[in-house]
């Protein structure tokens, strides 16, 4: 078998290159879904915050959120490892040694969207304590 990977060396350099732009897509995937996930949160706190929403409403909003939020943790972790599992493939072709993953970044975010989740849980035990838009009430007819 390494007979035909050093036969086959122009496709090896072709598989390198294509996991190096796996790579780079992968690292900006990283990076932007922490953006998209806080985009999702804050407007979902301004739809609670600033409409005459039902208190029932605004809680299932706020559960949603801090849902979302723990849920794009797993994401966070699963797209690290793939990372890294991309990574060693690139190393190896360098003939470099692998190395563990680093997963700084993604515990930092994970942690701040923890926070995030708790506060949407415990806003939404009782949301009119937290926002002071009136909630919306039932029309008489």
């Amino acid at each position: 078998m390494g007979e035909d990977v050093a036969a086959d060396a122009p496709d090896q350099k072709a598989i390198y290159e294509q996991r190096c732009a796996d790579f780079r897509s992968l690292n900006g995937f990283l990076w932007q879904s922490p953006l998209i996930i806080m985009s999702l949160t804050g407007g979902l706190w301004f739809a609670v915050a600033s409409f005459p929403l039902s208190d029932p409403a605004r809680s299932m909003l706020l559960l949603f959120a801090g849902l979302a939020n723990i849920l794009m943790i797993g994401a966070l972790i699963r797209l690290r490892w793939v990372m890294q599992s991309v990574l060693r493939d690139i190393r190896r072709y360098d003939g470099k040694h692998c190395i563990g993953g680093n997963y700084i970044i993604v515990g930092i975010f994970s942690a701040l969207l923890t926070l995030t989740a708790l506060g949407s849980f415990v806003a939404s035990c009782h949301p009119g304590a937290y926002f002071t838009k009136p909630a919306a009430t039932k029309a008489v007819d």
